[in-house]
């Protein structure tokens, strides 16, 4: 099974000729989907009101002759007019060894019933096979054309962890691609995840890199990640400002809860701020989301959105299933 997930924001994907129509209906779209999809998932919705799981959308994934994921198809629900909606896809390309050499975003456009281009991810590989450069572009109706965005420089340690990300912008104006932040990884211990990440900001006029930000994280004996403390760096008091921070609980190595906390200076302690719980079905895979809101008032935890993903076709997407 693929892993389902929800975007809370909004992605890209790029064109695919394999889909022409904008809204399709849900009989004709499972008959396509056993012939040609290797798996469908479905993401339901809680809803308060009825106290049931309602159909949200789905995720058709179709594979290439070497198994490899070639596209994903994101359709949401139209309780309206109770149709599959075109939302976005993703489409990929690999080169000989199997890496994922292009990612293209698209987003549906409902007016013009077509898909349009919103993002190119192009990467390449260094001799180890590790990620050397990914360059993201973004399409220009105006131009017809791909224009540069963001430029990741990356490289690693003798072994193969990454030693620092260098992220460089494109400036369409100048025509030149300039610094503006970069990543350093630090390590207590080469055999483990990095303890520390320097995070640096370039300065134009000065032509030199400042320090802006600093990640602090904490893991536990598999190697995940328990804890993460992101600083703030004040040039006026010297020193670096706590900010945000994440806790992470894991039961057999699997993510059940995920904490966010700000810091509160004028009281000097932190302060809840979201929370996201994660429930898994037998075989580990994720199968529930809930996403809370700390009500400081009432000091609680408030659920704002909870998500249930499964393989199981809806038997009528009309109606809300217990």
């Amino acid at each position: 099974m693929a892993m389902k997930f929800i975007r809370l924001l909004p992605f890209v994907f790029f064109f695919f000729t394999h889909f022409a129509s904008a809204q399709v209906i849900m009989p004709e779209i499972i008959e396509i989907e056993e012939k040609e999809a290797a798996d469908t998932s479905y993401t339901y919705q809680w809803d308060e009101e009825s106290g049931g799981w309602i159909i949200y959308g789905r995720d058709i994934n179709y594979y290439d002759e070497d198994k490899n994921l070639s596209s994903v198809l994101n359709q949401r629900w139209d309780t309206i007019n109770k149709i599959w909606e075109n939302f976005e896809q993703e489409l990929k390309d690999y080169d000989k060894e199997g890496r994922e050499m292009q990612s293209t975003i698209q987003s549906w456009d409902k007016d013009e019933k077509d898909w349009i281009n919103v993002q190119l991810k192009t990467t390449t590989y260094d001799k180890r096979g590790n990620e050397a450069e990914i360059l993201y572009q973004e399409w220009s109706r105006a131009a017809e054309e791909w224009l540069n965005t963001v430029l990741y420089l990356i490289t690693y340690t003798i072994t193969a962890e990454k030693s620092q990300v260098l992220i460089r912008t494109y400036s369409p104006y100048e025509a030149e691609w300039f610094n503006h932040q970069r990543f350093n990884f630090l390590y207590d211990n080469i055999y483990r995840p990095p303890a520390e990440v320097i995070v640096e900001g370039w300065n134009r006029e000065s032509e030199q890199w400042n320090q802006s930000g600093r990640y602090v994280m904490s893991y536990n004996i598999r190697g995940d990640k328990t804890r993460e403390i992101r600083l703030t760096w004040s040039p006026s008091l010297d020193d670096w400002i706590e900010g945000v921070r994440f806790n992470i609980r894991y039961r057999r190595g699997l993510k059940q809860e995920e904490i966010e906390q700000k810091w509160n200076s004028q009281t000097d302690e932190w302060i809840n701020f979201n929370r996201v719980v994660y429930i898994y079905d037998d075989r580990g895979e994720l199968e529930e989301e809930a996403i809370y809101a700390w009500n400081r008032e009432e000091e609680e935890w408030v659920l704002d959105v909870r998500f249930l993903y499964s393989l199981q076709k809806p038997e009528d997407p009309e109606t809300t299933s217990q």
